[in-house]
């Protein structure tokens, strides 16, 4: 039975996970929704993600969750010092769990709904959550212990009341094996791609006086971020094109100039919507959220997965396979190479997300 102040009152509880900006973007139009609808939002997560959504939403309220601060080292074993990790991530999770409880009896939250944070649920809440990446990829000389990976992480998601597939569930999604041909045990439903970018009125922005002809928008976890930066920056500069380069920093902005190559440290929605808007050439890493704005935007771009994850490899490799995008390792990066390829694809067809499907979704709990 629900407790006399949970699971009938209108406050909802939103948590993304802060592996970079992406799980904070895609719930936009999740809040948007709700607050058209009249729902009280109350957000709770960590770091550049936290900050985003404050800069966005400056009038909801907040709370701060412990990180999970998962480091990926470079190279090839950056999966398994992951996956040894699994002592802190669980112990982040049972710290949420906690908190959770606080906000919950504090907001009087009615419902719940968590983007990758597996410990923010209530057992007297409707708790749902959103994952992309249900099928767990492990590292090409070890596929055979996927079975086992999507078993262990089914064990953790139905734990929840519903899941959430930010995807189309028929054949033109993005996702893939990530999470088609699965059989949930739990209720799921693909509520269709989710971009901060779908429908969205562009503003005035400082970037329309910019002139460049490659944008670089560098996102993830240390140290790899500032890896993939180094190699860019040097390469873009000596590029005979304009180009400019977004940190994603976000604890100030600043901007450089360095040759041909203007460093900017933070941009926010409505200047990178107009900045990849004007871009000729995208680089960028190859996270779902990062392709699901790409898909909306109808553009294409260079990818870049961060060495070991093996989701972002899955999606740089599956959409340069279709012509969508081109795929480059960190390692052997070479930008002159991947522009001229980038000239010969076709880039993505351009997404018309139909928020009906988010729609009837939230319907259900409504």
């Amino acid at each position: 039975m629900l407790s006399s102040h949970l699971g009938n009152t209108g406050n909802i509880l939103i948590a993304p996970l802060d592996w970079g900006l992406g799980h904070a973007t895609r719930c936009m139009p999740l809040i948007d929704m709700l607050l058209q609808k009249g729902k009280r939002v109350v957000i709770a997560g960590n770091g550049d993600s936290l900050y985003l959504l404050k800069e966005q939403y400056p009038n909801l309220t907040y709370y701060e969750l412990p990180g999970y601060n998962i480091t990926y080292p470079s190279g090839r074993n950056a999966s398994f010092h992951a996956l040894l990790q699994t002592p802190k991530i669980l112990r982040t999770i049972q710290a949420e769990n906690n908190m959770t409880a606080e906000i919950a009896a504090r907001e009087k939250i009615g419902l719940i709904i968590s983007d990758n944070r597996y410990g923010v649920r209530h057992h007297d809440v409707k708790s749902i959550f959103i994952c992309h990446q249900v099928a767990l990829q492990a590292p090409t000389p070890f596929q055979w212990m996927n079975p086992v990976f999507l078993r262990l992480h089914l064990q953790q998601i139905k734990r929840f009341d519903a899941l959430w597939i930010p995807d189309e569930e028929s054949n033109s999604n993005l996702s893939g094996k990530l999470s088609h041909g699965i059989s949930f045990p739990l209720p799921a439903k693909y509520i269709g791609i989710q971009s901060r970018f779908s429908g969205y009125i562009k503003q005035a922005s400082f970037i329309d006086d910019l002139d460049f002809d490659v944008l670089a928008v560098l996102s993830g976890p240390e140290p790899q971020r500032s890896e993939l930066e180094k190699k860019l920056t040097k390469q873009l500069r000596a590029l005979p094109l304009k180009s400019v380069l977004v940190q994603g920093k976000t604890a100030q902005q600043t901007i450089t100039q360095d040759g041909p190559l203007t460093v900017i440290s933070y941009l926010n929605t409505n200047d990178l919507f107009s900045a990849l808007q004007k871009a000729g050439a995208i680089i960028c890493r190859s996270g779902y959220s990062t392709v699901m704005d790409l898909a909306v935007l109808g553009k294409k771009a260079i990818l870049i997965p961060a060495e070991g994850q093996t989701e972002q490899e899955f999606l740089a490799q599956s959409l340069s396979a279709t012509g969508q995008a081109v795929a480059c390792s960190q390692s052997t990066l070479s930008v002159k190479e991947a522009l001229t390829q980038l000239e010969h694809a076709d880039g993505f067809t351009l997404f018309m997300p139909d928020l009906t499907l988010l729609e009837k979704a939230l319907a259900d709990y409504l």
